[in-house]
């Protein structure tokens, strides 16, 4: 017999010996008790099998029919396969109407393979915000077709992330050529930095060309994201002062930040700053 049919044997051998010794109680309210002794009835079955499995494995032949599986391997192949759940949508924050359309709107974009998280993200600032349905359910499709339009211009490769501020920038009004050039400047996952600035200071008064020129110039220097992340901070304190300040300061910016111009990029140790949704 082998260790595992041993196991099992002593298994059903406690618990059947449990049925007959224990004396019979009839009656719907003691039920709870019967359940509780055969739970700890179990489980001190479970122990005496692990004890007596570790007696009879000392004695047995460790030699096996087929090899033993690599641990690395099999560690890899578990994480391959185990998926990572999908966000969920809390229906509580919304009416019942709101909800289901909500649910069709991101069940079809993760049909189409988009990312769900940043739908329902913005689904659960809108009602935070406690802005109408109307206007979150519009919010919610209009971001899941910019990413649909981002991932047609960045590729099939760009991560949720990029497609996310891809989307973001494409919904502030800068043209989908400039996020093919972004991705064709940067390599997969660097793309989201460029982006995020380029929409913030758009979305701070700067003309989208003006601040396409500037972003696109900076990206292609060599470690640019401090760069950028610099040129973000610039035009946000300017533009507390209105949009020309903060086209000057931009101005400014890059003339003292590009190579050749006697300048040297700027470091800063912050995040870029995400801009606030529509």
């Amino acid at each position: 017999m082998t260790i595992a049919g041993v196991a099992w044997f002593v298994m059903l051998s406690t618990l059947e010996t449990t049925r007959v010794v224990g004396q019979p109680v009839v009656g719907f309210s003691d039920r709870p008790m019967r359940a509780r002794n055969a739970y700890t009835t179990a489980f001190d079955a479970r122990s005496s099998v692990r004890t007596l499995v570790a007696q009879i494995g000392a004695q047995v032949d460790t030699h096996v029919d087929c090899p033993p599986a690599n641990a690395t391997s099999a560690a890899n192949a578990t994480s391959d396969t185990v998926p990572r759940p999908r966000p969920q949508l809390d229906a509580s924050r919304f009416d019942s109407i709101t909800a289901f359309a909500l649910r069709d709107v991101i069940d079809s974009a993760a049909a189409h393979g988009l990312p769900t998280g940043p739908l329902i993200n913005l689904a659960l600032e809108g009602s935070a915000r406690r802005a109408n349905s109307g206007l979150i359910l519009k919010v919610v499709r209009a971001h899941a077709q910019a990413m649909n339009e981002a991932r047609a211009l960045m590729g099939d490769e760009s991560t949720s992330e990029e497609l996310d501020t891809g989307a973001s920038a494409l919904r502030a009004g800068i043209e989908g050529q400039v996020l093919s050039s972004v991705r064709a400047s940067r390599p997969r996952g660097l793309a989201v930095t460029p982006l995020l600035v380029l929409t913030d200071i758009v979305r701070r008064g700067v003309p989208t060309v003006t601040a396409r020129d500037a972003v696109m110039t900076i990206a292609r220097m060599p470690k640019s994201d401090d760069a950028l992340l610099g040129l973000q901070a610039t035009v946000a304190k300017n533009a507390l002062r209105g949009p020309g300040m903060a086209v000057d300061a931009l101005n400014r910016y890059v003339r003292t930040t590009t190579p050749g111009n006697g300048g040297s990029p700027v470091t800063l140790d912050r995040k870029p700053i995400r801009p606030p949704s529509p």
